[in-house]
């Protein structure tokens, strides 16, 4: 979606919370590639004004409902001195609601924090370990309020069959005849049946949580003063679903020494202290909250993730690369044989992780 200020849309959702182009200036804020992020800066307040994307975010009005339902409950614990962070809560507009609909776009204003900066890597261990106990807190915080509660925003997300399903779809089909290019990669992934059956049975028996589903470093604020993770951000992805996916998510964004597009695979390595402060970092933060089959569970998620994402990667490349922004014809296979590689060292050292995690 477009960042293009339209003056008069903006102007009209500005007048939902007392505001104009006339009192107060807009400019884009972040570099986001779903929704549509500024700030808007007045004399008396600044605060934070979004346009959300309805292309991938089918309904954006269960999106808000459910960052409403979660920043109300962390508030609550914020309270009762419960969560250390600070939630970035919703604003109402001038008739008490926190949504927006002007023509096909529906716009929200969120709470802005001053005085804050987002990262895009991890550049050590101390790092890592702030970035873990920040989602484990979020998690935490949130381990008593009932997921089931929550609208499935993107439906089987995490849901490795229904990845897989879609992966064999693709195959069958070849619609861009791009099947002989990858099929040593498809034979691959099609090859870890007892993975897979493994990832089936653990789906059968964890609590579900209210994960965040896309725990990268740029979705947290650092303080400018201490240099610590204030606020957990970008709740759109917020769902039911197991610890394992977020410590997973983690791993694969953090512990890997290439990009995930880097095509050097015979320099890729695993940073095991990266690993290291990531499994303590969240293993503390979830202490009480998290019972030992999620804990064991954290060694597959941290599997799990860049093999599923490598799926995506090699269905998106066959089926001619509708879905993740691409750079070049060969972008999308590029990041498949990237992730699937990943998920190959990670499993070879699987042992290593797990004696990791045990110790913790």
């Amino acid at each position: 979606m477009s960042k293009v200020i339209d003056p008069q849309q903006i102007n009209k959702v500005l007048a939902f919370y007392n505001y104009s182009l006339s009192n107060s200036k807009i400019a884009p804020l972040g570099n986001g590639l779903i929704n549509c992020t500024y700030l808007v800066r007045s004399e008396d307040f600044n605060f934070v004004l979004q346009r959300i994307n309805h292309h991938v975010f089918k309904q954006p009005a269960d999106v808000i409902a459910n960052a409403e339902l979660i920043n109300q409950h962390l508030q609550q614990k914020k309270a009762q001195a419960l969560y250390p962070l600070e939630p970035i809560w919703q604003l109402n507009t001038n008739d008490g609601r926190v949504q927006v609909t002007e023509g096909e776009n529906t716009w929200r204003a969120i709470q802005f924090i001053p005085n804050c900066y987002t990262l895009e890597t991890v550049a050590n261990a101390k790092q890592a370990y702030q970035v873990a106990q920040a989602f484990g807190q979020f998690t935490a915080a949130l381990s008593d309020f009932p997921a089931d509660k929550l609208t499935e925003i993107i439906p089987q997300f995490h849901h490795l069959d229904f990845r897989l399903a879609q992966l064999q779809t693709a195959v069958s089909e070849d619609a861009k005849g791009r099947l002989s290019q990858c099929q040593s990669l498809v034979d691959f992934c099609f090859s870890q049946q007892t993975f897979i059956k493994h990832i089936a049975e653990l789906e059968q028996v964890l609590p579900l949580q209210v994960t965040h589903n896309d725990t990268k470093i740029n979705n947290l604020l650092f303080s400018s003063e201490t240099n610590a993770p204030i606020a957990v951000i970008d709740l759109d992805t917020c769902m039911p679903g197991f610890v394992m996916h977020d410590f997973g998510d983690m791993v694969r964004t953090c512990c890997c020494n290439l990009p995930e597009d880097g095509t050097d695979l015979a320099k890729m390595t695993v940073r095991l202290d990266i690993f290291t402060a990531l499994a303590q970092g969240y293993v503390d933060s979830l202490a009480g909250t998290m019972n030992s089959l999620e804990q064991q569970s954290l060694i597959t998620g941290a599997q799990l993730l860049p093999f599923m994402i490598g799926i995506r990667f090699l269905t998106d490349f066959i089926e001619g690369d509708h879905y993740f922004h691409t750079a070049h014809p060969l972008h999308n296979l590029q990041r498949a044989k990237n992730q699937l590689h990943f998920f190959k060292l990670l499993h070879d050292i699987e042992p290593q992780l797990s004696k990791i995690v045990k110790k913790l």
